[in-house]
């Protein structure tokens, strides 16, 4: 734009980073007195990062008029995981470097190993996988802050963060567990109601396992969630089944000298057949031990034991704990050590837990990673060397991809050591639509409610449906993440429901439990609970004139991780 001075001819220079890429821009532009010129130059992007883009302007008398701009380039594709584990002999090496992004794409890619005593466990990956899991209900905010309460170090190696960086991850977890707070002391999922009473013992337990940690928690709010558990308790009805809320609680307010002897005895003696679940069982073992009835307490661990071998083969659907085999497993695993009770053989336990899962709930890998702390030996006998120097304990190294530094891990013990590696990332190669347990499309429509066909028009308003058939009646809390193109913004911040576009009217749309429209992709969450197909549908609009990459949409049981699907990725090309 032209404001003063003398007009004419003027030398212009547009410089970019090697990461984004610039067709042909004039090397002069024209500009008559008090005239503008609006120059249109397409941006290739070629790899993930800010970039800068330099435009410097020379006006007639030699003044250069510059201006920096950042283009953000992204990746929304979905990421994976891919574990390998491994026994490293003695006297070998091994050589942790660049070769474990093998399929992964650059700037996206990310890896953990870890090596020694209960490597097996992968503790540096689940806590990476927790750090960086991308929702947040009440249940996922607990489980990612609670491991942070006893593995700083190891989170710390793991890349999740500094000391300093933890303790405010705690502190902010905490700041948002107790926005969902409901008057009573109750805590929602998504917002401040109540209903859930497991999940109102779980919130408790990481509350009190921070006080004792030291962290700030409001006393009025600790008092009223523990207020909330007694009077669950005091109303609890009876069950012929069930029971997982009831004992998690018990083993709260006992760890606060809360809990009633007689409470824990007659649930002992009179319902240890009736609990549903390994993981109740032994709760209300581990309150009972606290409470120095051991006799007591180991009963209800073997009774644990044998729900854990009933259960190894059954795929539950919905379950009000949250839980699956796998988490009531390390949840065993985890409670009969920290009790020191020994009904239970732990190396069994430990070879169930410790087989290299790649994709677990944030419930499982909370739980994997606290059966792991309590098990920790610190006699730890030095029997690894990394780059010729020894180390006492588990080895735990970190590689990005941007700054693959190799490592040399070296097995100088009598014995084989086991070594897990994970490396995080989005494949080169997109995974075609398809899934495991459900199916999930995505159509666009004009608004005028006939299928949408590209190229669009800049200011173009289209119906984004999303349709999700589950292939079983099992019942799950669903979360449904789909990525945006980025031509396109949404338009409506709200879910659309039937009826609300007259050319739309055959569109029947489910309630979501709680939905999200962020400035690169829709997110919601659902409760479905039967085989039947249903719907979701939000409004966008096309933008910035270009062709983009289309990421997959995902429809993920957020507690059996395995129950996933996904679209195709697309492309779509948005004109002026």
């Amino acid at each position: 734009v032209h404001t003063t001075g003398v007009s004419g001819d003027m030398a212009l220079q547009i410089f970019a980073d090697a990461g984004v890429g610039l067709a042909d821009a004039p090397t002069s532009v024209t500009l008559s007195d008090q005239g503008s010129q609006r120059l249109s130059i397409p941006v290739n992007a070629r790899e993930i990062g800010d970039h800068l883009i330099t435009v410097t302007l020379t006006t007639q008398d030699g003044n250069e008029l510059r201006k920096v701009l950042t283009m953000p380039v992204r990746d929304n594709d979905v990421e994976i995981s891919l574990t390998r584990q491994f026994a490293l002999g003695v006297g070998e090496t091994f050589t942790f470097d660049a070769n474990v992004f093998a399929g992964l794409r650059l700037g996206t890619a990310s890896a953990t190993l870890t090596a020694g005593p209960l490597a097996r466990f992968d503790v540096p990956g689940l806590l990476r996988q927790l750090d960086r899991y991308p929702y947040g209900c009440t249940e996922q905010v607990t489980s990612g802050a609670m491991p942070l309460l006893y593995l700083s170090s190891m989170a710390q190696a793991a890349g999740v963060g500094e000391p300093a960086q933890l303790n405010d991850k705690i502190s902010k977890s905490i700041e948002r567990i107790l926005t969902r707070q409901a008057s009573n002391g109750a805590f929602g999922m998504w917002r401040a109601e109540s209903g859930e009473f497991w999940l109102d013992a779980y919130v408790t337990d990481f509350l009190s396992r921070a006080r004792r940690e030291g962290h700030a928690v409001p006393d009025l709010a600790f008092a009223q969630a523990m207020d909330n558990l007694r009077n669950r308790i005091s109303y609890a009805p009876d069950f012929d089944e069930g029971g997982e809320d009831i004992a998690y609680a018990l083993l709260v307010m006992a760890r606060e000298g809360a809990a009633s002897m007689g409470d824990l005895r007659y649930y002992a003696d009179t319902k240890m057949n009736n609990f549903g679940s390994p993981l109740a069982a032994a709760q209300l073992g581990a309150a009972l031990a606290s409470y120095g009835d051991q006799v007591r307490a180991d009963t209800m661990f073997r009774r644990a034991g044998v729900l854990l071998l009933r259960d190894r083969d059954n795929r539950k659907g919905w379950r009000s704990d949250f839980g699956t085999n796998l988490r009531d497993t390390a949840g065993v695993l985890k409670l009969t050590a920290e009790a020191g009770s020994t009904a239970i053989d732990a190396a069994t336990l430990v070879s169930w837990v410790g087989n290299g899962n790649n994709n677990l709930s944030t419930q499982e890998a909370t739980q994997v990673v606290l059966a792991a702390h309590a098990l920790a030996s610190p006699d730890a006998v030095p029997g690894l060397q990394v780059d010729g120097k020894p180390v006492n304990g588990p080895v735990v190294k970190r590689l990005e991809d941007a700054n693959p530094t190799p490592s040399v891990i070296e097995n100088v013990s009598d014995i084989a050591m086991d070594v897990t590696m994970t490396a995080y990332g989005v494949p080169e190669v997109a995974p075609a639509a398809g899934g495991y347990g459900y199916a999930i499309n995505r159509t666009l429509y004009t608004m005028d409610g006939v299928p949408a066909q590209a190229p669009f028009k800049s200011g173009d308003r289209m119906v984004v449906v999303i349709e999700v058939q589950p292939f079983e009646n099992v019942g799950a809390r669903l979360i449904i993440d789909d990525p945006l193109p980025a031509g396109f913004e949404i338009d409506n911040p709200n879910l659309l429901r039937s009826g609300e576009v007259g050319a739309l009217d055959w569109l029947k749309t489910k309630e979501a439990e709680n939905a999200e429209f962020r400035s690169d992709r829709f997110i919601a969450a659902v409760n479905h609970r039967d085989v039947n197909p249903f719907r979701l549908a939000y409004i966008v609009r096309a933008v910035t004139p270009g062709s983009y990459h289309h990421p997959a949409a995902t429809v993920t049981d957020m507690y059996r991780a395995e129950f996933r699907a996904n679209t195709d990725i697309g492309t779509v090309t948005v004109t002026p």
